[in-house]
């Protein structure tokens, strides 16, 4: 007679997994579940975040983008825009308190606050946190607009004149580099054209009105483009 294989402990292992009521399909069933508990417990799908400690520590570091529509502007802390947070996957929800954002590095003048509550109230937007604070989430702000790239709030508001660079946070290190330098860039076209805060700051030169005089009259001649472009040379 043949002596019958004695099944190694591999292949003992691998019937043992392999059964489909035995004990290795639930630990696989087991593993795959725990999984996705921690990936739901990180990305947070249904959370919606009312007050800046709602915001797990780790969507700051990993700049996670949030969205939500901006229900009204307020003055308290320089300018707070009280958003109502859209949960990646949206459920009834009721309660009407709202996620106070602060526009991340910008001091805005009253002029700003004002366009704030023309331009932005009532919209969508996207919001990056940076800092959490007790009373608000300081954040990069972007405002959806149809057919056209998105607003960058705290940008568009220091190239208008409505607000300055916050200068001690502009010198922090652990800030995002592109977001400063954008910043960094707006203030000095707007300090150029003396647009807003910068109309009062800074007096025009001979040099200034003989600039300006020049825009304008290529506004006249040329497209759109090739006087930004120009206007940009003439002031550098």
């Amino acid at each position: 007679m043949t002596r019958e294989k004695i099944p190694t402990i591999f292949e003992r292992f691998q019937i043992f997994m392999e059964d489909e009521m035995g004990p290795g399909k639930l630990i696989t069933y087991g593993i795959a579940s725990s999984s996705l508990f921690v990936a739901l417990y990180r990305i947070r799908p249904f959370a919606k975040f009312k007050k800046p400690s709602d915001v797990p520590s780790h969507f700051l570091q990993s700049r996670v983008p949030l969205q939500g529509t901006v229900m009204r502007v307020e003055p308290s802390h320089g300018a707070l825009l009280m958003v109502n947070h859209q949960p990646l996957l949206p459920f009834l929800n009721f309660n009407n308190n709202y996620l106070p954002v602060k526009i991340s590095g910008v001091n805005i003048t009253g002029n700003g606050i004002s366009w704030l509550q023309c331009v932005v109230s009532g919209k969508h937007i996207t919001f990056i946190p940076i800092v959490k604070e007790k009373e608000y989430l300081e954040c990069i702000v972007a405002m959806s607009q149809k057919d056209q790239d998105s607003l960058k709030i705290g940008e568009e508001l220091i190239k208008l004149g409505l607000g300055t660079i916050h200068e001690p946070w502009i010198k922090l290190k652990d800030k995002p580099i592109a977001y400063k330098k954008s910043l960094t860039s707006a203030q000095k076209w707007a300090a150029r054209r003396r647009n807003g805060y910068w109309h009062f700051i800074k007096q025009p030169t001979v040099l200034w009105k003989v600039q300006m005089f020049l825009i304008d009259k290529m506004k006249m001649l040329l497209p759109i483009y090739i006087i930004y472009v120009t206007g940009l040379v003439i002031l550098i």
